[in-house]
């Protein structure tokens, strides 16, 4: 399991444009770096060192659907999904340290691992479900100023140094 490097809490959601989807009453997104085996220079043992990339990026949102019709906005495109999230979330940015802030923006695009559909129990639809995201772009803002980025279409990264 990666490392948590954003928390989220009761943040609002929209998906793919700006369809109001519902409220992320918690989630993650997990990352780590990809590490290489070393053995040389005579070392005595074999070490780990950073490859310069990332391990694949996975965010996991428990969320409060608004509307289940919106369930369809998850299905399309083989389920590529666009969120938009804004609320409470913790960041870790190797540059700031730990960002803790009210008004924090994220973009995460991505494929759903699950096909989302909606859950009855005793006929009543519950409104609650939990989604697993392979993120291929991720971008948190605080206040408009993008303090973390990873997009692996075109490889940018901020910081720089986080890989």
């Amino acid at each position: 399991m990666g490392n948590r490097i954003i928390s989220f809490d009761q943040n609002k959601a929209w998906v793919n444009g700006n369809e109001f989807f519902g409220l992320v009453e918690e989630g993650s997104v997990e990352a780590k770096r990809k590490m290489l085996d070393y053995n040389g220079f005579a070392l005595p043992a074999g070490v780990k060192v950073p490859g310069g990339k990332l391990e694949p990026i996975t965010a996991k949102l428990k969320l409060k659907i608004n509307d289940p019709l919106v369930l369809r906005e998850l299905n399309k495109n083989r389920g590529f999904v666009q969120l938009k999230l804004k609320g409470r979330a913790t960041v870790y940015a190797s540059t700031q340290g730990v960002v803790e802030d009210q008004d924090v923006s994220t973009r995460i695009n991505g494929f759903l691992e699950e096909i989302p559909t909606p859950i009855y129990k005793n006929g009543d639809e519950i409104s609650s479900m939990e989604l697993t995201i392979h993120v291929h772009f991720l971008e948190v803002a605080v206040n408009g100023a993008v303090i973390l980025k990873v997009d692996t279409t075109s490889g940018e990264v901020i910081p720089g140094d986080l890989i």
